[in-house]
């Protein structure tokens, strides 16, 4: 995507206009001869209403979801992958109730385009509020559909709130996710180290997608780009 000149915050744009690129990216993920992905997930990363308002592109939210999801079912279907839609942090959260309120909106209008798309799961992801990842589980979960929630642990290594990730994985295995972890942030010498705690802690299947970076424990969240991997239990 990068190489396409598809970078930054905005990148989920890409769903409209640039179309073809994200289709091509999606199918080197699926390839064995790239990435050899099991999942095609929908470029919706920071397409919810927020990050779309601070970008002046709210009215084309409802679009710009059902072209990524649109995008993704369709190498889905030629490549035999599994469909993932796709939800994350909105940085609105501040655990009280009027913002409460607002992710979990915008978390269930996310979701009800991904059920009408007809996804086989919906990842929650880049959570650095636990409380936030169990919202955006409860919107998934209310569905019926099986839930992917990870974590985004950042120099601290505790969320906003000050849980363990051990813990917030073990309240969000409690909640019903059915595969819980970390994503983005820290590269996997210094994720290694908080998944062991989770994967004491939790019976479900576990997820690692760490950046592509030579962390250290002074500095473990240098975000070069991401990897990913997944923990079986």
């Amino acid at each position: 995507m990068i190489a396409h000149g598809v970078i930054g915050r905005r990148g989920s744009a890409a769903g409209l206009g640039r179309e073809l690129v994200v289709v091509a990216a999606s199918r080197h993920f699926v390839s064995l001869a790239h990435a050899g992905s099991d999942v095609v997930e929908a470029f919706t990363y920071y397409a919810h209403r927020e990050k779309m308002r601070l970008v002046g592109k709210e009215h084309l939210l409802e679009q710009l979801n059902r072209q990524a999801l649109t995008i993704a079912k369709e190498v889905a279907a030629e490549t035999g992958a599994l469909f993932a839609g796709d939800i994350c942090n909105t940085n609105v959260f501040v655990a009280d109730d009027a913002s409460r309120r607002a992710v979990r909106e915008m978390f269930d209008e996310q979701v009800g385009w991904a059920i009408e798309a007809g996804v086989d799961f919906v990842i929650g992801e880049t959570f650095s509020w636990g409380e936030e990842a169990l919202i955006a589980l409860e919107s998934i979960t209310t569905t019926g559909l099986p839930a992917v929630i990870t974590l985004a642990i950042h120099q601290e290594p505790e969320t906003r709130e000050g849980w363990t990730p051990e813990e917030a994985c073990k309240r969000l295995a409690d909640a019903g996710a059915d595969v819980v972890g970390l994503n983005c942030i820290r590269g996997p010498k210094t994720m290694l180290p908080l998944l062991a705690a989770i994967r004491a802690r939790v019976d479900c299947h576990l997820a690692a997608l760490p950046v592509r970076a030579s962390s250290r424990s002074a500095t473990p969240a240098t975000k070069i780009s991401r990897a990913g991997a997944l923990w079986s239990a």
